[in-house]
């Protein structure tokens, strides 16, 4: 009689499972055979590379063992470390205008686009845009209304000025001994209000042709104004303090 299928050597099943140690035995495990003690592993006698021991940072210097760290920088917004601009205060009397105070201010200079104000300024070198923004009331003296008062007081008033002062902008490194005397600082009308995504490095006048119409200018600027200057004479404004 020929054996069943299940009974067939090639179907009979066999456990490869260790056996089970008999009660009251212990099971040995066999150990690789390492290097005994004090013996130098295979690998260093072959010259490989080790690890290097983890070094452990001091208590409150974290990353820095030595503890030696550089002195932080301020930092504007998307600005670089040490940005600063200068404020220039200016005097307009008819078309002449004239320097009469100027601040080192930290942090960067942003740029404006949007001119909607009667008047514009332009800071300029050589014919290329370092700063633009626009003017309010500039010529003009506004009253406040006073409710209580007379009904002709009740709402704003403007006054012309023959004389008057804005505050113009422009950034510290572009104020040098070489570039002083180029630079140029002008007054535009705004004829027509306006506003672009961003502005180019020409002056507003050519940018904004048939819009805005220059009214003073101003070449050159007094020693004063230099950077050194400022600093020597401590007319430096900490950031956000600018007004």
């Amino acid at each position: 009689m020929k054996p069943s299928k299940r009974e067939h050597p090639r179907f009979v099943a066999r456990d490869s499972r260790p056996a089970k140690p008999a009660a009251g035995e212990t099971a040995r495990v066999p150990l690789s055979a390492g290097p005994a003690k004090g013996q130098r592993r295979p690998e260093l006698e072959r010259g490989a590379r080790v690890k290097e021991p983890f070094a452990r940072s001091e208590p409150g210097q974290p990353g820095r063992p030595d503890g030696v760290y550089p002195d932080q920088q301020p930092l504007g917004e998307g600005g670089r470390p040490g940005e600063q601009y200068l404020r220039l205060r200016i005097r307009v009397r008819g078309d002449r205008l004239s320097v009469i105070d100027s601040h080192l201010v930290d942090g960067p200079l942003s740029q404006p686009t949007t001119f909607h104000a009667s008047t514009a300024y332009d800071v300029t070198y050589q014919d290329r845009l370092l700063h633009a923004a626009a003017v309010p009331d500039i010529g003009l003296q506004r009253s406040f209304p006073n409710p209580d008062g007379p009904p002709e007081q009740h709402g704003h008033h403007l006054t012309p000025r023959d004389v008057s002062e804005f505050s113009a902008r422009v950034p510290a490194t572009e104020v040098t001994r070489e570039s002083l005397a180029g630079i140029r600082v002008r007054l535009h009308r705004v004829d027509e209000p306006t506003a672009v995504p961003r502005l180019g490095p020409a002056p507003l006048d050519v940018q904004f042709e048939g819009r805005m119409t220059p009214t003073a200018e101003l070449v050159g600027l007094p020693d004063s104004a230099l950077p050194e200057a400022v600093e020597a004479r401590g007319a430096r404004t900490g950031r956000g303090q600018d007004g």
